[in-house]
């Protein structure tokens, strides 16, 4: 079993044309890649224990990504996830690809819901985008 280090981690999302872009140097932090199967309370009256069924649906939970903020044309996270946000139901999804030691990747299509700027006091400027992903996760 191969185990991986955050020096094997490459990030890419897709930019405005659709093309995926390294930012694996501008993420600092990566939340976890959580699964989740959907549910539903299945519970009726007279019940004393609270009791669920699989509706048959898997999702990934949000991914949350920070890192140091960089308005570079055309590679820094603020022109990707600023020009990214989705502005209505025709807004196409963009690619977010996490590959695990040059080999194990993880892909799915997400949409931004949610992208912020985090200036502090004493310390250099972050920022952090939450994406919702939609859809089948590919792993190879």
């Amino acid at each position: 079993m191969s185990k991986y280090g955050s020096n094997s981690i490459v990030v890419e999302y897709d930019n405005a044309g659709g093309t995926l872009v390294d930012i694996t140097q501008h993420v600092l932090e990566l939340s976890s890649l959580d699964v989740e199967i959907v549910l539903e309370d299945s519970h009726s009256f007279g019940d004393s224990w609270a009791e669920a069924l699989a509706v048959g649906l898997r999702k990934l939970a949000d991914v949350t990504i920070m890192g140091f903020f960089d308005d570079v044309a055309t590679t820094g996270p603020d022109v990707l996830f600023q020009a990214n946000i989705p502005t209505g139901p025709a807004s196409t999804s963009k690619t977010l690809k996490i590959t695990f030691g040059g080999t194990k990747t993880l892909s799915v299509e997400t949409f931004i819901s949610k992208y912020r700027r985090m200036p502090k006091r004493g310390e250099i400027t972050k920022y952090e985008v939450v994406l919702r992903p939609t859809g089948t996760v590919t792993e190879t």
